[in-house]
């Protein structure tokens, strides 16, 4: 047993069954993410990862192997890591603030102190004074922020994130990556990500697993040794030029060879 680990899985498989043929969508995943560690997994479309993260965060079955929480295998997830979708997922109907306790509704934790403790977070996600307002008033980046401070109240020690800055245009995607580093560091907490965009990952990862078309296995992973606090000038630095190239190469590779 590895303690150290937050999370991991070990020769994971998934297959579906697509009009009565097996079509194996994993093969034999192994992975895993540290305490206080921010993990990055890229790959291309279609090759499994959001299927990984739902099967992390116990929302689907994996056909065999193991997933591991803190170590210890662990069949009953739901709930035990805070995941965060693509797209907000807010209801329109509720207030942001209403918004933010729903995960502590769900977990029979709601009620006033619930709505307490989210206010206690506004100004570090920079929601303050929009409590009140509905999620049609705010700018996408925000939108994305109240999400993510919905999974951040469930006070998990692993948060899963499936592409969250996707959907933003390029100047609100830098500008949340920087935040989300902030916000990391002063958390204390485990992330993996999931993206598409080898930039992203490595200007905020610890390491970086690059996954190959249908069905995915991990094909490399990459230490990302820059030099914390994270800096955006780094982007033009020789250390992370050269490590995208080996990132891309690797997915070009596997891509060709497919």
């Amino acid at each position: 047993m590895n303690t150290e680990q937050a999370i991991s899985v070990e020769s994971l498989s998934k297959d579906f069954l697509s009009r009565g043929n097996r079509l194996p969508v994993l093969n034999q995943i192994d992975f895993h993410a540290e305490h206080g560690e921010f993990v990055t997994i890229v790959g291309p479309s279609g090759c499994g990862k959001s299927t990984l993260m739902n099967i992390m965060a116990g929302l689907e079955t994996q056909s065999s192997g193991d997933v591991l929480l803190q170590g210890e295998v662990s069949d009953n997830r739901l709930g035990r890591v805070g995941y965060m979708h693509q797209k907000d997922l807010l209801l329109p109907w509720r207030s942001v603030i209403d918004n933010a306790v729903l995960g502590l509704e769900v977990l029979g934790s709601g009620g006033a102190r619930a709505k307490e403790k989210a206010q206690h977070l506004m100004d570090l996600f920079g929601l303050a004074g929009f409590e009140n307002e509905y999620p049609h008033a705010l700018s996408g980046g925000m939108r994305q922020r109240a999400a993510f401070l919905r999974t951040v109240l469930t006070d998990q020690d692993v948060f899963l994130l499936d592409e969250p800055f996707g959907s933003l245009d390029a100047l609100s995607r830098s500008k949340m990556q920087e935040w989300l580093l902030s916000l990391w560091e002063s958390m204390n907490k485990t992330i993996v990500l999931v993206t598409h965009d080898v930039d992203e990952a490595i200007f905020l990862s610890d390491r970086v697993y690059v996954m190959s078309p249908r069905p995915g296995c991990m094909r490399l992973v990459e230490s990302v040794d820059l030099p914390r606090p994270r800096r955006f000038e780094m982007i033009t630095s020789s250390d992370f030029v050269a490590l995208k190239k080996r990132l891309l190469d690797s997915i070009r590779e596997e891509a060709i060879s497919k």
